[in-house]
Order: C-alpha cells, then structure tokens, then sequence
C-alpha cells in the first residue's frame, strides 16, 4: 500500500537519518532567509538521499543554490500580500536538478518553464498550487515512487503524491502543520 509518513522533526535531522538514493524526489519549499552555508548543508544531504529530480522553491534574490540544470518561475497573482519594502514579489524562482525521470506524456502547455498557477485557498502563507505542485510531481516521478518535503507547510506536496499514488516522506518543525497535513491525508 501507499506509505505516507509525515513526521514532527528538523529537515536537516530527518535527511541525515536517511540512506542514500533512498528518495526519488524531493519537491520542497525552505524559508527565505537562510545563509549560504545552511542551504549548502542542506542542499548536500538532498543529493545524497534523492536518486531523481530534486526541486526547491526560492526567491530569485536568494538562490538556493547558484547553479541548477534549469531555473523555472512561478508567476504570482498580485496581492498586497506580495508586496514588501519598496518592491513586490510576485515573481518566485523554482530551481532543478534533473533526475532521469522525465514523463513527457502530457499536453505540451504543461512543461513550460513559467507557471501561472493561482493559489487556491488561504491556509498557509507560503502555500502553493495545488496544480503546480501536482503537474512538478508528475513531470518528474511515477507512480510507486517516493517523494520527500522537508517543510510541509500546509501539505500540498503530501496531498498531492497521496492524490498522484506515490509515497511519501515529509516533516516540518511546526507542529501545527504536522497535524494539520496529517488530517488532510487521513
């Protein structure tokens, strides 16, 4: 059967836990505001664990790493809740790291690089689109395959490899979230 495993813990400790190429995915979302150094670690344990695509959501003034196989972008709908200092934000970059999973299968419109994707209800502060979240895991994994998130945040991710029939491994250092991603799998 499917494995959903949503765990009360620190990124950085459950993926030190982890063997190597144990994940055929990792789609998450980290906080914004890391040092290079932090997301170097991090980043270093995510090519350790994950065999295929790994898949990070970043500002484009603070990349999550200077180099990745390709740069995406999430177009955002405008919202005050974008705008910050003298600029807005409604523009986030996706980075990637290409695995060798690839399922071109589907309508040419959906592997382009820019998502236009609305967010769909106001449960997180940094949730995203269900669809965009979906058509990532899609795009680079398969069915019966195991996707980590290291920051569940709401659960898009989770909810979706549930939807999608892939298993998955995720964690949040907040409990409120563990327990709210946890309800919506259930």
């Amino acid at each position: 059967g499917q494995i959903i495993d949503i765990r009360w813990s620190d990124c950085l400790e459950v993926i030190l836990s982890m063997p190597k190429n144990s994940i055929d995915l990792i789609v998450t979302d980290p906080p914004y505001d890391w040092d290079e150094d932090k997301k170097r670690r991090h980043h270093e344990q995510f090519r350790r664990i994950c065999s295929g695509a790994i898949i990070v959501f970043c500002p484009p003034e603070n990349l999550w790493q200077p180099k990745a196989d390709q740069n995406c972008f999430w177009i955002k709908p405008i919202s005050t809740k974008n705008t910050s200092r003298s600029y807005s934000r409604f523009v986030e970059q996706i980075q990637i790291w290409n695995g060798d999973t690839w399922n071109d299968d589907g309508h040419w419109s959906q592997y382009t690089n820019v998502f236009t994707d609305l967010v769909d209800s106001k449960v997180h502060p940094f949730k995203k689109p269900d669809s965009m979240i979906a058509r990532l895991i899609q795009n680079h994994s398969n069915p019966d395959d195991v996707v980590f998130d290291g920051f569940i945040g709401s659960g898009t991710t989770a909810r979706m490899c549930k939807l999608l029939g892939r298993n998955f491994i995720g964690c949040d250092i907040e409990k409120q979230w563990v327990d709210y991603t946890y309800e919506a799998v259930k």
